[in-house]
């Protein structure tokens, strides 16, 4: 049966002629077109193709595999339906020197076939990752050690300015990622000389570059900043408080200009100075005008912190800052060069390669002088067609060596790319989706290439396409998403039969953790949703397209995505195990983490150096020799100096049974020792299972098969390790630890098949290409992942690297423009990665999408992204860029989607409450099990009465002190004073009704009483005289001590802060901080009886440890004064009593426990004992 193309599949299929890009949306038949286009081109003589003369290039050698084997398939069927066709049979006979392969194997090629023209020896090999590993960390290091040798100043000024006194590891790992940067480009030397070109600015900031695009990365924030300024000021004028809206445009006039005009540096600086914001007056007794004088306050704390970039410094002093930083980056590349030389010749001294070596060993025999080489032209002339799949996913080396195969004019080439820049989300991988987006618009712009756009689906239900087009053409647009979703990018329904079904809509489930834990929460509604799904009285309904019928839900039909792996993964695993739901967790993580390895590497620790005390323990204590925890403290008894080791060596000497077992334990490990040392490291790993017998011990556990696939894994890994070179254990651990280290792991072993009844768990990355009835989204809520751009020393392809500014007197670093823009450059392509990949995962539904996430006060939430104004189809520009998950880009959208198009599929919210979560499975089972205990019988034995006596006795034993067990050895002074309190709190409970307000979203993230008290006991740590409290505020946020949040709290609180500054408490504490006579935060550890605080107490050691901060000790001659700090808010409850006395009564306990472990462990006499209420402005003497 012939198939129907749709009429852009078949433009797709039959063109010729040109670069032809074809933007393939996702379940659009990519494979499937480009399968009968090449079987096409390759079986019809008139096109005259032969099969040697194509070039396929694909990112995976599993989709080589499969597009040669269906064009192979489809040639085979032609040839038996014409068997005298010859043309064919060659055709046929030629595809077995088709290149259609991957990008590194058509590099492999070339390099096989011109070894010499690069002097590359023909007996190279592709190394192993561990092997490279080992061989960078030892080059690296050497060259390292060099530098340090030759005493060079620059060298060593850098590791003293960028890296920690411990070690020199920050830089180590820079030169490591910089080196790796560089070779996703295609001359790495270009880009070490880009780096310190990038520090050549000019000397006027209105010339440079680099101010210019800060200047823009700003304006995005501050237009968006004068919009709503100008939007509060209409809303103030429309509710009558006309003065203070025309005040409030006044404010923001000196910015007019920079909207009419070409806005620069200088420009931007001069209208910041000139901004004073008017002072707000208030109408006496008006309670309406507060919102808007709260918002006004917010708005202009952010006017005030932009202003701080631009006049804190001027313009000239910035670009000075970074031409000082100069001396550093060119002693990084300078490094880096050096390593990159080193490495090269350190693989060919070896005969070795890495796939990078492949790709750029092609460029270097593709080019000649910059120009094609010979070898290039040869193969221009070969291929009539080179065709790229995933073309989203090319780097830029990539890019280049397509580019030197292929025809150059773009009108009459013949470059066949095909892909999806909406699925880019290898950024990791250095992909550059750039690549794409240019030839994307130039050829609908254009005539030098043709762009062919596949957006019917074939793969999902029309609710899957249509929730999937409600988000996007809100969240998606160039300026956030790098790309438009417009009416051309819209998914469209291509698979038909889906319209004879009833309607599913796409879900959105949506869960309060209230005080649980929001892993365990949102695992447990994904288990209820999944047994809602396979319920047998009620279930799911799949259609099955090969029987053309509907049949039950089952656990294969769904999959559980996640954004990554983590704990997040794990406790799902659990969850669902503990539902009894089958599941198979499709993770290359969590291998160190798995007992069985974790045992084993503590075993092969010990051997390699038993003085470690941290897996010799664990050894002893592990099944190999079950040596009992309280045994392991006798051992440390023994000898309480030196490694565990050695105390177990002096137990060793004991005439005991624990002696005699140590002992025996010790000759076993010293007798590994010495059979590591002469064996291969493989079959001494597998000696040890057999020695040991716990490769059969673990096979007699839960999951024993694949707890064997991962000792079966390690005993691989060895093989593999030893056969790059590298021998002995230490080495091998070495390897495993800088695996570790680099968030690299082994794939877990597992011996369960995909095939199998179960739900599937996986990373959105490796869903990527597949396809699943229904798709469960997970970690909606999961914030985005920003740790690249807290890194000291940032790294960007256009903008270079970034270092600090370091003050070379004070010590201090401080931020730089560069840093800045940087900073701002990767946050905007984070956000538009995240997007692609939240893309990827919803078109994976066939029939049924779920979206889940676990939202802390979901109400109030909700009715704050109801607040989304409607007056565009676009969520706001400053909401999208500044979302810091899945859910506030997906949550508004999906409430606008029904009024913004209500001829669409609705989305089904669910707001799941923790009542509605099922109840665990293991309930259940123990009723069960114990039905079966019940049914046995009953068999009469002799009984021997004085064993019964000697059992029942042990059983029925209760011991005498049992208040001891239920009393921590461990207590803050806080419980302390509770349990004191608990007694009297029993008989005077009072009641007082508190009512709630929603806080309006305008005023933004409010803190909690306790969190305020932590901020203002912040602010008291870090506060230094001299200088006035708003000021030093301003530079613990600049200097990033305390984060926007804190800050405004702390510039809300200056008149409480300054008040106690201003009292005699606080005047003497200014005046000790200045001769360092005051200790603040100190924290103790003291010994105290257990009976002091439970009147009840019978243990038999009446002892229990205190531990405590003390907020401020200031010392005052030759006595202490004691200050604590409090923001309380006093409810009195007592007629004739005042908000002081509540605080003696509240903290006399804790002040006095403080005052008795101070002059205990310190030896001081503590004269005074005050609490300072900030919220009364009072300072409170304790007697």
């Amino acid at each position: 049966m012939s198939v129907r193309w749709t009429e852009e599949q078949q433009q797709a299929i039959s063109a010729r002629g040109g670069h032809i890009l074809v933007s393939a949306a996702a379940g659009s038949g990519k494979t499937a077109v480009l399968v009968e286009r090449l079987t096409q081109r390759l079986i019809d003589p008139e096109d005259k193709l032969s099969a040697d003369r194509i070039l396929v290039a694909t990112f995976t050698n599993a989709a080589a595999r499969e597009m040669k084997t269906r064009v192979i398939e489809v040639m085979d069927q032609r040839i038996k339906e014409a068997p005298d066709d010859l043309y064919l049979k060659k055709q046929r006979q030629l595809m077995n020197r088709a290149q259609i392969t991957t990008i590194h194997s058509f590099c492999l090629s070339i390099l096989r076939e011109n070894y010499y023209r690069i002097g590359l020896d023909p007996a190279f090999r592709i190394a192993d990752e561990s092997e490279l590993l080992l061989l960078q960390d030892d080059v690296l290091e050497a060259v390292f050690e060099s530098f340090y040798a030759s005493e060079d100043p620059g060298f060593y000024d850098l590791i003293d300015s960028y890296t920690s006194d411990r070690d020199d590891q920050a830089m180590l790992s820079l030169i490591s990622n910089l080196y790796r940067f560089s070779r996703s480009l295609p001359d790495p030397e270009a880009f070490y000389a880009h780096l310190i070109n990038q520090y050549d600015q000019p000397i006027d900031p209105d010339e440079s570059p680099l101010m210019q695009r800060l200047v823009e990365l700003e304006w995005e924030t501050l237009s968006n900043l004068l919009g709503r300024y100008r939007e509060l000021a209409f809303e103030l004028e429309q509710s009558g408080y006309t003065e203070m809206g025309q005040m409030m445009r006044q404010d923001i006039a000196p910015f007019g200009v920079l909207e009419t005009s070409v806005r620069q540096w200088s420009m931007v600086a001069l209208a910041f100075q000139a901004v004073e914001f008017g002072r707000w007056k208030s109408p006496r007794g008006d309670e309406g005008i507060k919102p808007f004088q709260t918002e006004r306050t917010r708005l202009v704390a952010e006017f005030k912190k932009m202003k701080e970039l631009f006049v804190q410094k001027t313009g000239v002093d910035y670009l000075e800052d970074l031409r000082s930083q100069l001396r550093h980056v060119e002693t990084i590349v300078t490094l880096v060069r050096q390593f990159a030389n080193d490495y090269l010749e350190a693989k060919q001294q070896r005969g070795i390669v890495d796939f990078s070596d492949l790709e750029h060993f092609a460029l270097e025999i593709l080019t000649e002088e910059g120009q094609p080489s010979d070898v290039a032209k040869l193969l221009k002339e070969r291929f009539v067609e080179v065709l790229v799949d995933e073309y989203q996913d090319t780097n830029e080396v990539q890019e280049r060596i397509i580019q030197l195969v292929s025809k150059t004019d773009e009108a009459t080439g013949n470059l066949f790319m095909v892909g999806d820049v909406k699925q880019s989300i290898y950024k990791f991988r250095h992909a550059e989706p750039g690549l794409f987006l240019e030839k994307f618009k130039r050829f609908q712009q254009t005539d030098v290439g043709t762009r062919i756009d596949l957006t019917k689906n074939f793969r999902s239900r029309l609710e899957v396409l249509d929730g999937t087009n409600q988000i996007f053409r809100q969240v998606m647009d160039e300026t956030v998403g790098e790309i438009d979703y417009d009416e051309a990018a819209h998914l469209r329904l291509g698979n038909l039969s889906y319209l004879e079904s009833e309607q599913v809509d796409p879900e959105l489930l949506l869960i309060d953790p209230l005080d649980s834990e929001k892993e365990e929460v949102e695992a447990r509604a994904i288990a209820t949703r999944i047994l809602e799904l396979v319920d047998s009285k009620h279930p799911h309904l799949i259609y099955d397209a090969k029987s053309n019928r509907f049949r039950t839900c089952e656990y294969r039909d769904i999959v559980v995505l996640a954004r990554s792996r983590g704990k997040r993964v794990q406790a799902l695993v659990e969850v669902l195990e503990q539902y009894e739901i089958p599941v198979y967790a499709d993770t290359t993580g969590g291998y160190f983490q798995a007992t069985e390895i974790q045992i084993m590497m503590a075993l092969l620790k010990t051997i390699d150096n038993p003085l470690q005390d941290i897996p010799f323990a664990s050894l002893l204590r592990s099944p190999i020799f079950g040596v009992a925890d309280r045994d392991l403290g006798r051992i440390r008894a023994k000898q309480k100096e030196g490694s565990f080791y050695e105390a177990a060596l002096a137990m060793a000497t004991e005439e005991s049974a624990l002696g005699i077992r140590i002992d025996e334990i010790i000759r076993q490990i010293q007798a590994w020792r010495t059979e590591a040392r002469g064996s291969a490291l493989p079959a001494f790993i597998r000696s040890l299972f057999d020695q040991t017998g716990y490769f059969e011990y673990v096979g007699c556990l839960a999951g024993g098969r694949s707890r064997q696939a991962n000792l079966n894994a390690l005993y691989e890994r060895a093989k593999q390790y030893e056969t790059s070179g590298y021998r002995g254990l230490y080495r091998f651990l070495r390897l495993i630890n800088r695996l570790i280290e680099r968030g690299e792991d082994f794939a877990e072993a597992r011996s369960l098949g995909e095939d199998e009844d179960v739900v599937r768990i996986m990373t959105i990355h490796q869903s990527k290409g597949l396809e699943f009835p229904v798709t469960i989204v997970s970690q909606l809520t999961k914030q985005f992942n920003k740790q690249d751009q807290m890194q000291a020393i940032q790294l960007h392809k256009t903008y270079g690297i970034a270092l600090d500014a370091i003050d070379p007197i004070r010590r201090l670093r401080s931020g730089t423009l560069l840093k800045e823009v940087i900073r701002r450059e990767m946050d905007r392509e984070m956000k538009a990665e995240e997007m692609r990949v939240l893309y990827v995962a919803m078109t994976r539904a066939k029939e049924k999408l779920i979206l889940v996430g676990t939202v802390k006060d979901l109400e109030d939430q909700m009715v704050a992204w109801q607040m989304t104004p409607l007056d565009e189809v676009l969520l706001p520009e400053n909401d999208r860029r500044q979302a810091k998950s899945y859910a506030e880009w997906v949550v508004p959208a999906v409430l606008r989607s029904s009024l913004l198009r209500p001829d669409e599929t609705n989305w089904s919210i669910r707001m799941m409450s923790l009542e509605e979560l099922a109840p665990y499975q293991e309930i259940s089972t123990l009723v069960e099990q114990l039905e079966h205990v019940q049914k046995l019988e009953k068999i009469d034995v002799p009984v021997n009465t004085h064993v019964k006596e000697i059992v029942e006795s042990a059983f029925s034993y209760q011991y005498p002190h049992l208040l001891a067990t239920e009393t921590a050895a461990k207590q803050t002074v806080t419980e302390l004073k509770r349990a004191e309190q608990l007694e009297r709190a029993a008989f005077e409970t009072t009641y007082r009704q508190t009512t709630y307000y929603r806080t309006p979203q305008f005023l933004g993230p409010v803190l909690s009483g306790a969190e305020r008290g932590t901020v203002l006991h912040l602010a008291m740590q870090l506060y230094k005289p001299d200088t006035a409290i708003s000021e030093q505020i301003d530079q613990w946020e600049t200097m990033e001590r305390i984060t926007p949040i804190e800050a405004t709290t702390m510039r809300e609180a200056t008149p409480q802060l300054q008040e106690f500054l201003d009292s005699e408490i606080g005047q003497l504490f200014s005046e000790r901080l200045r001769t360092n006579h005051v200790y603040r935060e100190l924290p103790f550890t003291y010994k105290i009886g257990a009976s002091r605080f439970r009147k009840d107490w019978t243990g038999p050691v009446d002892d229990a440890v205190m531990q405590g901060i003390v907020d401020c000790l200031i010392q005052d001659g030759e006595s202490y004064i004691l200050l604590d700090y409090k923001s309380d808010q006093i409810v009195t409850t007592e007629v004739g009593q005042t908000p002081a006395d509540v605080l003696r009564e509240r903290y006399a306990t804790q002040l006095n426990l403080y005052q008795e472990a101070l002059e205990a462990i310190l030896h001081i006499r503590i004269s005074r004992k005050v609490i300072y209420a900030f919220a009364l402005g009072e300072t409170i003497d304790l007697v």
